[in-house]
């Protein structure tokens, strides 16, 4: 049975906790709703197991429609965390943030577990979490949180690879993707940061914006010593990062964060080159939205 959302608004006093215009989670899904604390996770699964109703909109499971009044549907179930490797076979079972009290290398067993058994059940699953790296390894689908609204809904690699706004684009990622204010060029083809023009892997066609956001993620900005081409930076820090370290470095332009797996041999105070590819820059307008470059 889909699990549909449609024009649903959660509201409590004059405060709107979550505000969902149009979301279908499929039958048999891993859908996780994932984002920082007080986005309105916990909410979407209290509205879907009854506990709480939506002040407006409709919420529905098949051709039923949800609300409290009803109270928990039969379908639904709230898993406990003492329970998440146990969840039973009705049509979805809900999760909030069940693993947040392991330490790491029990959420890493528990999650693969649980995946394994979402497998298995062929049930839905929907699940709320802030951690990024648990919603990318257990989820088909996930909806990006921030403030009450959904700012993308997408697979694992669509939310990391292509982010929809620099909400999304700053979530993800450890450490997250480098965001800097630059001027778009009237071609469109470039963005002008301090004194540096940085050339696109296309253009823009909405070439009416002047004012961008120009993002990069750590694991795509090169770092080069000797006489290879590039900007000379400084190394600020170097810190450990998952899978890797972190290094900052300050540039004439402003500064960056690149993170670089392996033995690591700069230092703070080196002077290194630093570039940033093409095919892997995105493109923001002044209210964070995504502008496609073609």
């Amino acid at each position: 049975m889909q699990l549909r959302f449609d024009q649903v608004t959660k509201r409590f006093g004059d405060a709107t906790a979550l505000d969902i215009p149009s979301l279908t989670i499929h039958p048999g899904e891993f859908f996780s709703f994932v984002g920082p604390a007080g986005a309105g996770k916990s909410t979407a699964l209290r509205l879907i197991a009854g506990v709480e109703a939506p002040s407006a909109g409709t919420l529905a499971l098949g051709d039923r429609v949800l609300d409290s009044a009803d109270g928990v549907s039969s379908d639904v179930r709230v898993v406990p965390t003492d329970a998440v490797l146990r969840p039973g076979e009705q049509p979805v079972s809900l999760f909030d943030d069940p693993l947040v009290e392991l330490d790491a290398s029990e959420r890493s067993v528990t999650r693969e577990k649980l995946k394994k058994l979402h497998q298995e059940l062929g049930t839905t699953f929907v699940y709320a979490t802030e951690d990024q790296e648990e919603a990318l390894a257990l989820s088909d689908r996930i909806a990006v949180l921030h403030e009450g609204q959904i700012h993308q809904v997408g697979t694992p690699s669509a939310v990391c690879d292509h982010p929809r706004t620099t909400a999304v684009a700053s979530f993800f990622g450890s450490p997250p993707m480098n965001i800097v204010a630059g001027i778009l060029e009237k071609d469109g083809a470039a963005v002008q940061i301090g004194p540096r023009s940085i050339q696109l892997n296309g253009a823009v066609q909405q070439t009416y914006f002047r004012d961008v956001f120009l993002g990069i993620r750590p694991e795509h900005v090169r770092l080069r010593d000797g006489s290879t081409a590039g900007w000379k930076a400084k190394v600020s820090s170097v810190t450990p990062a998952d899978n890797g370290t972190a290094i900052a470095v300050t540039v004439d332009m402003g500064a960056f964060v690149a993170r670089e797996e392996g033995e690591v041999r700069y230092k703070v105070g080196d002077t290194v080159l630093l570039t940033l590819p093409r095919k892997q820059l995105h493109l923001f307008d002044q209210r964070g939205l995504r502008l496609d470059i073609v």
